[in-house]
């Protein structure tokens, strides 16, 4: 498999909400993941290998549930948000949803921001201590005239960047993997149209090699923040 060694793995500090989950499983507790979004989620490699992670790292207390759905954008991720996501009552929410926002101008940014904002509150309302992690997927090309999934997200970098800010704003842990896969794109253009064959959806391979390294980082680095918080602090 690829390693891809480009831009960051994840923005900001590993939120006091998602090292509570992974302390919570330290202690031998169960917690509940969902995952929301759209085809990239619910047909990710990235996404199986995070339920593989989990089930390796601590075996029979994690329920792992992709809620994501193929051609989803936010308007569907509020229509949906009862069923799909507070159903189960979640402890940690993995959200991605700009990259079907940006078709064919269907949604403005500010109606986007605006179903982001809501469903993040009615997730917090449910439980106020929920992890919520917010992604950027890949970029996409037009491998047939009559198949233009990138023309009809012009304004892809601008939806991206409403959970960019949004995940500032509100400190939360965040995925960028957009820069990623444009960089790919532009150092390597044909190892990048053999991992996206379609122009959209990433091969298993290409997700692996791209995406799941960067929510892989943030896992990890979790991980490691309950376990260094273990630690006795030297004496000075």
């Amino acid at each position: 498999m690829m390693n891809l060694m480009v831009g960051a793995s994840f923005a900001g500090d590993v939120s006091p909400q998602l090292t509570g989950v992974f302390q919570h499983l330290q202690n031998g507790d169960k917690q509940t993941v969902v995952l929301y979004g759209t085809s990239l989620t619910i047909g990710g490699e990235w996404a199986k290998a995070m339920k593989a992670w989990f089930d390796e790292a601590y075996p029979n207390q994690v329920t792992f549930v992709n809620s994501a759905k193929g051609g989803a954008n936010s308007d569907f991720g509020v229509k949906k948000l009862d069923e799909r996501v507070l159903a189960y009552r979640p402890d940690f929410v993995l959200m991605e949803f700009s990259y079907n926002d940006a078709v064919d101008n269907l949604l403005t940014p500010e109606h986007a921001w605006k179903n982001l904002d809501q469903m993040v509150t009615r997730i917090r309302e449910q439980n106020p201590s929920v992890a919520i992690v917010l992604q950027t997927m890949n970029v996409g090309w037009d491998p047939l005239p009559d198949h233009l999934p990138f023309s009809r997200r012009p304004k892809l970098e601008v939806f991206n960047e409403n959970y960019r800010r949004y995940a500032r704003e509100q400190a939360f842990p965040f995925i960028d993997n957009y820069p990623n896969w444009l960089r790919l794109k532009q150092e390597e253009p044909e190892k990048y149209h053999a991992f996206i064959p379609d122009g959209t959806h990433p091969t298993a391979e290409g997700s692996l090699a791209v995406t799941w390294p960067a929510v892989k980082a943030l896992l990890e680095a979790a991980r490691a923040s309950v376990h260094s918080e273990s630690q006795p602090k030297s004496l000075l």
